[in-house]
């Protein structure tokens, strides 16, 4: 039979109200700063785009718009309110798959783009920069995401009362889905 998981270790004292806000409010300013950053280089990637005809990638549109799938139903999962320990940790479970899915995918796209379709820098130009730039600056924001998630179920299966931290991933998460929706429509379509 198994024990039931708390969503609070009896040692821990939970974290003030002004605490929660204060890692609220830095996860919110933190992210619009990545925000702004990205969407600059979005205006960047979309003045090439007007000086000069956009190649076609050498993959699928719809291909590459599959991975954005995964995202998109991660951060329904981790958008719902959830009190219970157990479908808290149930959740973050499913979102470190959806999260482990995209990772999977982009690895594959941009590799059937280098080896497959010979996508090269420097003699692609600006195109094959954008495309492995920022596909791989947003893989990393992913992999951020996915360790803070793989650390919060740690946390919760060993007792901790993870809420606050969840709650901010999942603003993290939201993030990387609207980030993953800029990079599509600035870089991949055609």
């Amino acid at each position: 039979m198994r024990a039931r998981v708390s969503m609070r270790a009896p040692h821990e004292e939970e974290a003030s109200r002004e605490d929660v806000a204060t890692r609220w409010l830095g996860t919110v300013l933190g992210l619009a700063a990545w925000t702004m950053f990205f969407v600059s280089l979005t205006f960047a990637v979309g003045w090439y785009r007007m000086r000069e005809p956009w190649p076609p990638l050498p993959i699928s549109t719809w291909l590459l718009a599959l991975p954005g799938l995964p995202l998109i139903l991660g951060s329904a999962v981790l958008a719902r309110r959830r009190d219970d320990a157990r479908r808290v940790l149930r959740s973050l479970k499913v979102a470190l798959v959806l999260g482990a899915a995209f990772v999977a995918m982009q690895a594959a796209w941009t590799h059937l783009a280098w080896w497959n379709h010979h996508l090269r820098i420097p003699d692609d130009g600006v195109p094959a920069s954008a495309f492995y730039g920022l596909t791989a600056l947003h893989g990393l924001h992913v992999l951020a995401v996915l360790a803070g998630a793989l650390f919060s179920a740690v946390r919760l299966k060993r007792g901790a009362d993870v809420r606050d931290a969840v709650r901010r991933q999942a603003l993290g998460w939201h993030f990387v889905s609207v980030m993953w929706l800029l990079l599509f429509l600035a870089v991949y379509l055609p």
